[in-house]
């Protein structure tokens, strides 16, 4: 249960009670429990530890995060309990939030007591119960609507640029107003001002700032915000972000602030690209060079990384990588943007870009829950060489290929996808997290799970509900429609811990479970819920019994498959689909014919449930024959029965069944060329720079060499000296990924490109292994259409080019994987990329566009 509230009071009776309960002394600012020394280590100032706190952003007190729990009727009090004991949940212990000062302030920057920062009070008091530390950003400027229209808020920050916030003097004033009464405000939940909460352990001071006034103006204004906090008794370490429009001399005017540390950002994999990025991203995250490292005025400013995230990335695998390559940079702390709330996770729609959240993003979650532990085991400094040498470090593993992190140790073992890796000393397990199976448990939910040991024979188990993703979660968002759906499934799971054995008791202890499954060799029956596995003869005590979950989610039958780009003639070839349904299915069937033929030979397959949602069923080589296949999935339910893609009512041998959807796929033969880029089927696979200014250029179609094969015409505007290089990259989907299994290793490329921009040029096409590795070959292009050919053995290794682009900008933008391959594996491919070196000039100096046009890239 959660702590009772114990004061609700607002105003001057808040206040009152608060001084009375403040121990002496405090009213003039007490120092906090965490200092920065000499060399700019934060320690705790109890022990002299180094401080290493991990956690997130969070955001329901303002903006959006309010309004949607009130579009969705949620009691907010209720959610930022939920959410905080997800929080707790998953190990994390740092919080930070750029306050909305527009929502809290008016013109002058007098706070204003209203729900957003009552709301604020709740969500400290909670996250103080449960040991997660805060710092707090005063300023945020940004407006309060994203990703809805901004609203009229009234507060400073309405009536200032990003600009003037820094250089006007009446902006300045009213901040400086506000951040003393900021600081001084007392939180009735806690009885602290936020100057003297223990909780709260440092304040950053704006939240990603614009510095037009210049090197020495950037000095002023910092000194100005930091000396107003110390005169209003603020004696706490005082941040300040470094790396918004990173210049050395933005860098050394920071560093030269009157400030106890800096902080950055770190968005390796792009923002808001509208779609899930694909591709291998570890080498976007392998190392994060800081180059105000050395500047002597920095050396002693703490390190912390006020927001990062793999953004648009469906998977669990980055995030600890993240936290490695934080720890060599030597940050001490690290809060992820955003985490979603509960309430309505299922839209993704606070900050479509993120997408983190216990129940909706179990993998994510629980690779998140690793990234923790790397950041607190990690010593700060530590390197592991480069990518994929950094897959494994210390007791940590992570994987693009299996979509997997692990923490593998003799107390500890988390994992966030299906593993075979055995833990070290099973008997000397305490702690077990995954999501999937492992040689400890036999799982085939797709929710994350939890098992902890309480004592001798006797374990707490935490079960989550399935989740399946519907839509996706990075495109546009709506709470109108879901992208993933919670659904409450009995699973079968085994437990194979020595310390329970293979004869124990389930007892549910959450509050309405009255599931008590049998067990028989360690194996039983589970649904969502907390129970205590206790091995015969050990009593069962009471236990924390806190829950919090979804229910069901509602929605009609839905079948997640995409077709292969074609498949090989002669060769079995095996249909795999999610099928999601409020209840499961009573059967899944496979109709498959050819197009105009119909469905009735051969006869149907009965699809076989697999872990999760999965259903497949393998035709037959017999049945593959050149030419075309299609099929159709057909399922049988308590809903009905529904005939996929389409999702129509019925199926197809009744007389009266009018759907005519099919997924129609190429069979070829053995030797046929498989494709790697084709311009109209790859339009939603490119992976470019943001619009930035070391490049301008633009991506659009073009006319290629017949009227149903359209180009990708590339032009490159402008082209900065650093790093004066333009790439681009697509990435090969598993659909379109098929057949490079059977393509042969001493192949040849087929490139049909030509010149764009100007009469001729020079273009790098590369062929991107999953591993980072990229293997290139520079073509001479004219105006005129060429089909070149390139055998495998003359590509040579090339840099990778890291997009989309990491930012902050200064991070690197080159890659060269730490491989000893000496030849492409085309069975391995992750894509291609295409580049441009140097910039071009006219006799007058000026520079000239130039680019490509490309149609197709096939092996062969």
């Amino acid at each position: 249960m959660m702590m009772p509230v114990t004061v609700r009071t607002r105003g001057l009776v808040a206040l009152l009670l608060a001084w009375l309960v403040m121990p002496v002394g405090e009213a003039s600012g007490q120092e906090g429990p965490v200092f920065v020394d000499e060399t700019g280590v934060m320690r705790w100032r109890s022990t002299g530890e180094e401080v290493a706190l991990f956690g997130v952003n969070y955001g329901v007190p303002f903006a959006h995060g309010y309004r949607a729990l009130g579009y969705v009727g949620a009691d907010r009090k209720r959610a930022i309990d939920q959410d905080v004991a997800h929080f707790a949940r998953l190990g994390l212990d740092a919080y930070r939030i750029h306050v909305w000062d527009r929502q809290i302030t008016d013109r002058h920057g007098n706070l204003i007591e209203n729900d957003h920062l009552d709301l604020l009070d709740y969500l400290l008091a909670r996250l103080a119960e449960r040991g997660i530390r805060t710092i707090l950003t005063p300023i945020a400027w940004w407006g309060a609507g994203y990703p809805e229209p901004d609203p009229g808020t009234g507060g400073i920050s309405d009536y200032y640029s990003k600009g003037e916030m820094t250089t006007d003097p009446e902006a300045r004033r009213a901040q400086v107003n506000y951040l003393r009464q900021f600081i001084a405000h007392v939180n009735p939940y806690t009885g602290y001002s936020y100057r003297d909460d223990p909780a709260i352990i440092a304040v950053e001071l704006f939240n990603e700032p614009s510095h037009p006034g210049g090197a020495e103006e950037t000095t002023r204004f910092i000194d100005t915000l930091a000396d107003a906090l110390r005169e209003a008794g603020f004696r706490k370490p005082i941040f300040y972000n470094i790396s918004q429009g990173y210049t050395d001399a933005h860098g050394r005017a920071v560093c030269a602030a009157r400030i106890d540390g800096v902080s950055v950002q770190w968005y390796p994999t792009g923002l808001v690209r509208g779609a899930a990025v694909g591709g291998n991203m570890l080498p976007n995250v392998d190392h994060y060079p800081l180059p105000f490292a050395d500047f002597p005025d920095c050396r002693n400013k703490a390190r912390m990384v006020y927001e990062f995230d793999a953004a648009d990335v469906a998977g669990s695998y980055l995030y600890p990588a993240m936290a490695r390559s934080f720890r060599e940079a030597g940050f001490q702390w690290a809060t992820q943007f955003a985490y979603d709330p509960l309430a309505f996770a299922w839209a993704n729609t606070d900050y479509q870009t993120h997408f983190l959240n216990l129940v909706y993003t179990p993998g994510r979650a629980i690779g998140f829950m690793i990234a923790g532990e790397v950041f607190r085991r990690t010593p700060r400094g530590a390197a592991f060489g480069t990518y994929p040498e950094t897959s494994t470090f210390g007791p940590f593993r992570v994987r693009y290929e299996d979509d997997l992190s692990e923490l593998v140790a003799d107390t500890v073992f988390y994992h966030s996808n299906d593993t075979q890796t055995i833990p070290p000393a099973p008997a000397a397990l305490r702690h077990v997290a995954g999501v999937g199976s492992s040689p400890v448990v036999t799982y085939a939910g797709t929710g994350a799970y939890f098992l902890d040991r309480l004592g001798e024979g006797l374990w707490r188990l935490e079960v989550y509900p399935d989740v399946a993703w519907v839509e996706d979660p990075f495109s546009r968002p709506s709470l109108r429609r879901p992208v993933a759906r919670v659904l409450w499934r009995d699973r079968r799971m085994r437990v194979a811990l020595p310390d329970l054995g293979p004869a124990f008791t389930v007892e549910p202890v959450d509050a309405g479970n009255v599931h008590r499954p049998a067990v028989r060799d360690g194996a039983f029956v589970v649904r969502p819920g907390v129970y205590v596995l206790a091995r015969p003869g050990v009593e069962v005590p009471a236990v924390d019994a806190t829950f919090f979950v979804p229910p069901p989610s509602p929605g009609p039958p839905v079948v997640r498959h995409t077709p292969p780009e074609a498949v090989t003639a002669g060769r079995p070839f095996t249909v795999q689909a999610d099928v999601v349904t409020a209840a499961p299915p009573d059967s899944v069937w496979l109709l498959a014919g050819t197009p105009g033929g119909g469905f009735r030979r051969p006869r149907p397959l009965r699809m076989t449930p697999g872990d999760g949602f999965t259903f497949a069923a393998t035709l037959p080589a017999g049945h593959l024959t050149p030419g075309w296949l299609s099929y159709r999935i057909v399922v049988f339910g308590r809903d009905g029965t529904h005939t996929f893609p389409g999702g129509d009512a019925g199926h197809p041998f009744q007389w009266d069944f009018t759907g005519r959807a099919t997924w129609d796929v190429p069979v070829v033969s053995p030797d046929a060329p498989v494709v790697l880029f084709d311009a109209r089927r790859d339009r939603d696979h490119l992976l470019a720079p943001a619009f930035w200014n070391y490049v301008r250029y633009r991506l659009e179609p073009s006319e290629g060499t017949a009227p149903d094969r359209p180009a990708l015409r590339v032009v490159v505007e402008s082209l900065a000296p650093e790093p004066g290089h333009f790439a681009l990259r697509t990435f090969l989907t598993p659909a379109q990924r098929h057949r490079l299994a059977e393509a042969p290793g001493t192949g040849t490329l087929r490139i049909r490109a030509r010149a764009a921009g100007a009469s001729e040029g020079r273009l790098e096409v590369a062929l991107v292994e999953q591993d980072g590795t990229a293997w290139g070959t520079v073509l001479e292009l004219t105006e005129a259409w060429q089909e070149y050919t390139v055998p495998l053995a003359a590509l040579r290794r090339t840099p990778l080019a890291l997009l989309p682009r990491p930012y902050p900008q200064f991070l690197p933008y080159l890659f060269d994987a730490a491989t000893p391959d000496d030849a492409p594996e085309p069975r391995n491919l992750d894509g291609l990329q295409f580049a441009i070196d140097g910039a071009w000039f006219d006799a007058a100096g000026r520079e000239v566009p130039r680019g490509f046009d490309v149609e197709r890239i096939v092996l062969e």
